[in-house]
């Protein structure tokens, strides 16, 4: 059984989390040496959930074509 992903709503909150964290420390240096391995983690795993988003649209606009011809 495989279980759905909704990367784009997974996406979203990676965002707002990293808006939060990024609010955070402006605020207070002592906040951002908190948060920089925090932050650094969130835009990886944004960075590879985009990729997987962009693999699949691009199999699925691969697969409509395919039907078509």
């Amino acid at each position: 059984m495989d279980r759905i992903i909704d990367y784009p709503h997974l996406i979203q909150n990676i965002n707002e989390m990293i808006n939060t964290l990024e609010y955070d420390s402006s605020r207070s240096g002592g906040k951002t040496k908190l948060n920089c391995d925090r932050l650094y983690y969130l835009y990886s795993l944004k960075e590879r959930y985009s990729k997987v988003l962009e693999e699949k649209n691009s199999k699925k606009s691969t697969t409509k074509k395919k039907e078509v011809n």
